[in-house]
C-alpha cells in the first residue's frame, strides 16, 4: 500500500510540475490563473484521499486537465485580441 502511495504521489507531482509550470508557462498564463489551477488540482487531491484509500487519478486528471487546456485558450484568445 505504502509503495502504491508512493508512486501515485510521484505521478501526481511530475503531472503538477509538468502541465503546471511548463504546459500554463507556454501560454503564458497569468498567476492567478495558475494558482487558481494548483488550488483546484489540490483540492481534487484531498478529496480523492478522503473518498478513498488512496489517490484516484480518474478523479483528480480529467478535470484538471480540461481546466488547464481552458484557462489556456482563453489566456490565447485574450492575447489574440
Amino acid at each position: 500500500m505504502v509503495n502504491t502511495i508512493f508512486w501515485q504521489w510521484l505521478s501526481l507531482s511530475l503531472f503538477a510540475s509538468f502541465m503546471g509550470f511548463c504546459f500554463c508557462d507556454g501560454f503564458h498564463l497569468h498567476i492567478l490563473k495558475k494558482l487558481l489551477w494548483f488550488a483546484i488540482f489540490l483540492t481534487l487531491v484531498i478529496l480523492s484521499m478522503r473518498i478513498g484509500d488512496g489517490f484516484d487519478l480518474t478523479f483528480i486528471l480529467p478535470p484538471s486537465i480540461l481546466l488547464a487546456i481552458l484557462l489556456c485558450y482563453y489566456e490565447k484568445r485574450k492575447q489574440n485580441k
